[in-house]
């Protein structure tokens, strides 16, 4: 939500009051939004590495993959073979 020119405005003339009047209160928040700052940097860097570790093992196991399942695919189907002493009831005896 984006702020109207009134709101700007009268933060701006508190920001410009307490720079004039509060030194000490102005260089904590500066340092604080400082280190911020600095712990934002190292998150995006570290979850950039993550995001290109993860591309690359989906891109390395796609192959993989598709070579396995079309291998398997290629194989040839076995019959159902019935186990001993069932019955086969109504569709009758195996030939």
């Amino acid at each position: 939500m984006e702020l109207s020119d009134w709101e700007r405005r009268v933060l701006g003339e508190i920001e410009k009051d307490l720079r004039r009047e509060d030194h000490a209160f102005v260089r904590r928040v500066e340092s604080f939004d400082a280190s911020c700052r600095r712990k934002e940097r190292r998150r995006s860097g570290r979850g950039e590495v993550w995001c290109v570790l993860l591309v690359v093992i989906v891109l390395a196991t796609l192959p993989i993959l598709l070579v396995l399942l079309a291998g398997h695919a290629g194989a040839p189907a076995v019959p159902p073979v019935p186990a001993p002493g069932l019955t086969w009831g109504i569709v009758g005896p195996p030939m």
